[in-house]
């Protein structure tokens, strides 16, 4: 049996999924192995992989923070999900982003999400209105689940990513996805996430195949077989076992 894990933004979906990638999915799952995606997005990626009536063995939402049953009665289930405990992390990392880049901070509680913005403290835009959390709520939050923000460029983000790790590193996991970024608890990412579900199903860690674009991906495709899309950075590439068309074209190297 072959795991192959893959991410849902730019690697499995490009502006859709294309009739063959699903087929060459439902062909890798018939054989008897496990297709499922591993994503950045919060519990809502179940919804999306729903209206894209795509068939699939599990989900593994935030980084690996939150798996979800696809099918059967346990369909739209979390089996297991991790949080964190707010040490003051939220409203630092939301004044850290706030303040420095001028970016909201969205704080996942499970399935609820609560968002701050430090340049509006109080939670009212600029118009008066009511569009943020008061700044002052972030420390009631006692657990969360995983924070998501995001930075004008790349390189604002990639510097964003490492000042949060250099100063919450014991807290939380900032993992960079182009401009976005996602600050899942420490010790959590796409490759801790595979492993635990790997390991769950009885599955060998060398029958595990993971696929992926961006930098949250490193993790999972440079600890297991990783595998590229064309469209990946340079970085992924470098780590990766090969580069490849699409998903379709991976799963027919997985399946000789």
């Amino acid at each position: 049996m072959f795991i192959l894990a893959s991410d849902y933004d730019g690697t499995l979906s490009r502006g859709g999924i294309s009739a063959e990638v699903r087929a060459r999915i439902a062909e890798f799952r018939a054989a008897g192995n496990l297709f499922g995606i591993v994503t950045g997005r919060d519990y809502w990626m179940y919804e999306t992989v729903q209206e894209a009536e795509l068939a699939i063995d599990f989900i593994l939402a935030m980084n690996g923070a939150m798996l979800i049953a696809t099918d059967g009665a346990d369909a739209g289930r979390i089996l297991h999900f991790e949080q964190q405990k707010n040490d003051g992390c939220i409203r630092g990392i939301a004044e850290h982003v706030g303040l420095r880049y001028g970016y909201e901070v969205s704080t996942v509680l499970c399935r609820e999400r609560v968002t701050f913005h430090a340049k509006y403290p109080d939670g009212l835009g600029p118009d008066g209105t009511k569009k943020w959390t008061p700044l002052d709520e972030a420390d009631r939050i006692p657990l969360f689940t995983q924070m998501n923000t995001r930075c004008k460029t790349d390189e604002d983000a990639r510097r964003c990513v490492a000042e949060i790790n250099r100063t919450w590193g014991k807290t939380v996991n900032a993992l960079q996805n182009g401009v976005c970024i996602d600050i899942p608890p420490a010790g959590i990412d796409k490759g801790e996430g595979v492993a635990r579900y790997a390991d769950a199903m009885g599955v060998p860690h060398e029958n595990v195949y993971c696929a992926g674009d961006n930098m949250n991906d490193y993790a999972m495709v440079s600890r297991f077989h990783g595998l590229a899309v064309e469209n990946a950075v340079p970085e992924l590439k470098a780590a990766a076992e090969g580069v490849f068309e699409d998903v379709g074209e991976m799963i027919r190297k997985i399946m000789g």
